[in-house]
């Protein structure tokens, strides 16, 4: 195999590489202090070829934590009350405050579908939005309301929220704390909601923890008395980088990648990307059917990916989803006219009400994920694939012509030839997804080690497939999601 390096390095360089052949494995003859010497020499002055630019990268995707509480610096789960409610009618992630093993009668929680923020319905996303509502009366616990537990905070940093409020006759205040995780104890940070009244309001706050603890409580009290309804809760650290966890963050730019891919992965077939558009909290929570019907919020959306990757200095690569839960080439061209469009066009407007008068200019779109596998939505065959392939990105050209489009390969080469042959001269690239585990190495390391002698001869035979069934079109390979399960 050839290294190809994209910029020559000067003089000649000699590695002397010690190679230890141990008794009972390599050689039986030889004693274990034995050892042979090799010498490698490299002519660093010859360039043999360019690198591509893009040629690593990474890949996001909804699966369990890896957005929330992963990426996003959002500190509360369940911040909407979306998840199923237990038997006092809290939903999971929050209890009442200060526990639960007392019978607080003065408080009464109801999981409200009537009464929720935003008001307007959600039936594109096949749930049902929730807010929680809180009568609260005279009794015996004076500080009482909800928490929620597992909070880490730090000393001295400061956290940013808020929590949208609506009441009917609610005389008295409301606050919210940072404080130990335990029955009396330590508040370690306290401020009170002002002027709380009247229909739908949001009421920011700032806490900071005089203490460190990576298990802590964030709980909102009610001090007075009548009918509160709570929704659309949220605290982030003071340091996160545009809503991106700054210790994340930090990491994810020393890898320096070239490209991010998102939103997927399997999910970027259950995925509309309007879900993810439009001021956060008025955006729906989905139900993500791809990793085990798990419940996702969208605050991380579209416009949040882009400013991350262009933050890590990576080019942001779109995942559209094809005919996946009701996908449609129209809502493709949507996002293109999202993303790239002038806020005079429709969807370009929407990205306006976010705050972004200038396109993001996002170059990369991936035309599905793995529509070769049974497991993602939208599964066809490659002949089905290549054609709406090719509806897909005329539409999205229309709305920008400039656009670079990624086409989906596979391992199978008579997949490659009839997507190639179909709509090899509207790809610019394509992008073949390998797997390779304990199941097919057998249990054995070496085949693992002995592999990429394998990609080798494959990628010679898919560049001359190329050469052959679409000459007319300098088709380059790109790996975006390539795995290798060890």
């Amino acid at each position: 195999m050839k290294i190809k390096s994209q910029r020559a390095l000067r003089g000649t360089t000699t590695l002397a590489l010690l190679f230890c052949f141990l008794n009972a494995q390599a050689h039986p003859g030889v004693a274990q202090t034995s050892s042979a010497r090799a010498t490698i020499t490299i002519d660093t002055g010859h360039v043999a070829g360019q690198i591509s630019p893009l040629l690593y990268g990474q890949f996001i995707e909804f699966m369990f934590e890896g957005v929330k509480f992963g990426l996003h610096a959002e500190l509360l789960r369940d911040r909407s009350f979306e998840e199923r409610q237990g038997v006092i009618g809290l939903s999971r992630g929050w209890e009442r405050y200060p526990d639960d093993r007392d019978d607080d009668y003065a408080l009464n929680f109801t999981w409200d579908d009537s009464v929720h923020y935003p008001e307007k319905p959600r039936p594109e996303t096949g749930t049902v939005e929730h807010s929680l509502r809180v009568d609260a009366g005279a009794g015996v616990i004076q500080r009482h309301g909800i928490f929620q537990s597992r909070v880490p905070v730090r000393a001295g940093l400061e956290y940013e929220g808020y929590v949208w409020l609506k009441t009917t006759g609610y005389q008295g205040d409301i606050r919210v704390a940072l404080e130990a995780d335990l029955l009396g104890g330590p508040v370690y940070a306290e401020t009170r909601l002002e002027r709380v009244s009247g229909d739908w309001h949001k009421y920011d706050f700032r806490l900071q923890s005089r203490v460190s603890d990576p298990l802590a409580r964030f709980a909102i009290l009610l001090d007075g008395r009548g009918r509160v309804w709570m929704d659309q809760v949220s605290l982030m650290r003071g340091d996160a980088v545009q809503g991106v966890r700054r210790d994340v963050f930090e990491r994810v730019k020393a890898l320096r990648p070239a490209f991010i891919r998102w939103p997927g992965g399997n999910v970027a077939q259950d995925y509309h990307w309007l879900w993810g558009a439009g001021p956060r909290d008025e955006r729906p929570s989905w139900i993500n059917l791809s990793w085990k019907n798990e419940r996702e919020s969208s605050d991380f959306g579209t416009a949040e990916f882009i400013a991350f990757s262009r933050n890590v200095g990576a080019n942001p690569a779109l995942t559209v989803n094809v005919e996946g839960r009701g996908a449609t080439a129209e809502e493709a061209a949507a996002w293109v006219e999202y993303c790239n469009g002038p806020v005079t066009t429709k969807y370009g407007g929407l990205r306006l009400t976010q705050g972004y008068s200038k396109p993001f200019e996002v170059k990369l779109w991936e035309i599905g994920n793995e529509i070769w596998g049974t497991w993602v939505r939208g599964h066809s065959d490659a002949d089905n694939y290549a054609r709406n392939f090719n509806r897909y990105v005329g539409q999205m050209r229309r709305v920008d012509s400039m656009i670079k489009v990624i086409g989906v390969g596979d391992n199978d080469m008579n997949w490659n030839r009839i997507v190639l042959r179909t709509a090899g001269p509207n790809m610019d690239y394509l992008a073949i997804h390998h797997y390779y585990g304990r199941h097919e190495m057998a249990g054995d390391l070496r085949n693992l080690m002995a592999r990429p002698l394998f990609y080798e001869r494959f990628y010679q035979q898919v560049a001359k497939l190329i050469g052959e069934v679409s000459p007319e079109r300098k088709i380059k390979l790109c790996c975006p999601g390539c795995t290798a399960h060890v």
